[in-house]
């Protein structure tokens, strides 16, 4: 089927149940941000591959939202369909909600799975729909659409398996005692945990449902005598499900969730959270007594500890160990002329990941990409789309790696050739914003706002910015994204020590260059004095940052020393790991600039 004839059937669907229209999401029933095969409707609908999307299909159009990151990949993958590309956040482009408001009129309805919809989106548009006299209702119609048409991939069941507290640093009944503990704070006596990381973190457990992911499709259920995982039967080993059963866990089947809350005596007090809870079991909650918040686990999560951190800092010399030795094959390469193409770039890296101890997978599909295409901020090659890399201008490579002791996410923006006077400013701009933020000092009552300007300065200095944030959290062998942390304008979680947060800012011009530089980064305390108490940031990415397209007279002494230093401690650091050939390598790309 072509995507217009997905779209018809779609609209012909929701005619023949009663509705007017129909809205599909880039999600899942736990808010997921990477979503298990079986639940990736939208992109089967519309061919658009990119995150965080919303397609509105009405009796006579169809159109659909992208955000900063996708606007160059919208255009082209949905071009030639009947499907708008709606840039969101553009200037003139109406937002999803004002758009439903134009398009439904009244006694008319729109048709969504609350499943597979977080509570506050649904409840927003249902409030748009009723200023012109229209409805919203939960009814999924897609599936059948999907399954009588193609095969659908299957929920993913694969193999669990539980984290030890020498990895985590906390058992699973460690873990349920915070949570309890939060609960109280709140007044509260029950959580329903339908984020897949913050099961995963509650309980220690890991599996390979998702891609580049290592999470179980599951829930879980805290009361103030009871925790509950609900999960397909079959998928823990006896000694892992007798684990779980000392620290007072038991199971139940993944279907159970909805009758389990539901069987709950009314005056159970639930903390619900509707921007992180599907429609459907959102609205199960509210007949309940509730207390409005997030789930306490989103900010237990975000602080590592000890035990966490020391592993951390051991996955990224491994990682390091491991980009080293794909950066001296890819000079290699280069040097005897080899055709390289992205693809090829993707391969390399995951042969030299492999030879690491404890790796098991990628924390998210390589983007690898060569000069123009890395305009594109999540850009991908793949079939046809896949450039040779020649020699001449940047490639840029954002990768990471999932291992036994933690997540890596970094980014690197390699010289492959002779430079444009543009392409060495632009990439002198960027790493000026990198060190500002790495360099940053603060005090504890800042938030990911505050923060998110130390990156932008330098490039605002040029009227350049970037449209994304300057950084995530990053997960412990978990979800590469993680919050609550994160470095963007909307961001209003303060800092604290033991926070992990990636540190990327870039230069995206389209049709010319894109560059970005990225390492990961944990927030220390720096201590005290009159002023109040002090924090900034440690690099946790140990591999060296390209140092030939930098124009050095543009940096203040401030940033030349951070970047020297940096590099100094790259080599002191991954040294002892390397031989003499990659020693001698590494010394001359970390040797220090001078002006």
């Amino acid at each position: 089927m072509t995507t217009n004839e997905k779209i018809s059937a779609l609209r012909a669907a929701a005619k023949a149940n009663g509705g007017d229209g129909v809205l599909i999401m880039t999600s899942d029933p736990h808010c997921s941000e990477y979503l298990p095969e079986h639940y990736n409707a939208l992109m089967w609908f519309s061919g658009f591959t990119g995150e965080n999307a919303t397609l509105v299909v009405t009796k006579t159009g169809s159109a659909l939202w992208c955000d900063g990151r996708f606007y160059v990949q919208g255009d082209k993958q949905l071009a030639g369909t009947e499907i708008e590309c709606m840039h969101a956040g553009s200037a003139g482009v109406p937002t999803v909600a004002e758009y439903l408001t134009a398009h439904f009129a009244a006694g008319e309805t729109l048709l969504l799975d609350g499943s597979c919809v977080p509570a506050a989106v649904a409840n927003d548009y249902a409030a748009a729909l009723k200023k012109s006299g229209a409805a919203l209702k939960s009814l999924n119609v897609y599936d059948a659409v999907w399954e009588a048409n193609a095969a659908r991939p299957a929920l993913p069941a694969t193999p669990c398996r539980l984290l030890t507290p020498a990895q985590t640093g906390a058992t699973a009944a460690d873990r349920i005692a915070m949570v309890r503990a939060e609960l109280a704070k709140q007044g509260a006596t029950a959580l329903a945990v339908t984020g897949l990381d913050c099961v995963g973190w509650l309980l220690n457990l890991r599996a390979n449902d998702l891609p580049c992911t290592p999470l179980a499709v599951a829930y879980a259920l805290v009361t103030k005598d009871a925790c509950t995982l609900f999960i397909a039967p079959g998928r823990l080993s006896d000694a892992d499900a007798a684990t779980l059963a000392e620290n007072g866990v038991t199971l139940r089947d993944y279907t159970e969730l909805l009758p389990a809350v539901q069987a709950l005596p009314a005056d159970e007090v639930f903390v619900a959270d509707e921007k992180a809870t599907n429609y459907d079991l959102y609205t199960a909650l509210c007949a309940h007594k509730t207390v409005a918040g997030a789930d306490p686990i989103f900010a237990l999560k975000g602080i590592k500890n000890e035990t966490e951190l020391k592993n951390i800092r051991e996955c990224h010399i491994r990682d390091g160990v491991a980009v080293v030795r794909f950066e001296m094959d890819l000079e290699k390469a280069l040097a005897e002329g080899k055709t390289l193409t992205e693809i090829d770039i993707d391969t390399m890296l995951q042969k030299r990941r492999a030879e690491m101890p404890g790796y098991f997978e990628d924390s998210f599909s390589t983007i690898a990409a060569y000069g123009t295409n890395a305009a594109m901020m999540h850009y991908h090659a793949e079939g046809e789309v896949n450039s040779v890399i020649e020699r001449k201008g940047f490639l840029l490579v954002d990768n990471g790696g999932q291992y036994d002791c933690g997540t890596t996410d970094i980014t690197r923006t390699y010289p492959v050739g002779p430079l444009t006077d543009n392409e060495r400013r632009y990439y002198t701009w960027t790493l000026q914003s990198h060190i500002d933020m790495a360099r940053a000092v603060f005090l504890d009552y800042c938030t990911g706002f505050a923060l998110d300007s130390f990156a932008r300065g330098p490039l605002w200095q040029h009227k350049i910015n970037y449209r994304c944030g300057t950084g995530h959290g990053v997960g412990f062998i978990s979800g590469v994204h993680e919050g609550p942390q994160s470095l963007r304008p909307n961001n209003a979680v303060v800092f604290k020590p033991g926070m992990t947060i990636t540190d990327e800012p870039g230069v995206y011009e389209t049709d010319e260059v894109g560059i970005r530089i990225e390492n990961e980064l944990e927030c220390v305390d720096l201590g005290e004095n009159q002023y109040g108490h002090w924090l900034g940031f440690a690099p946790l990415t140990m591999v060296p940052i390209s140092t030939e397209p930098v124009l050095v007279d543009e940096l203040s002494r401030a940033q030349l020393d951070w970047l020297n230093d940096y590099h100094a401690r790259v080599y002191e650091t991954l040294s002892p790991r390397l031989n003499e050939e990659e020693k001698a390598w590494l010394q001359a790309k970390c040797a220090p600039l001078q002006r």
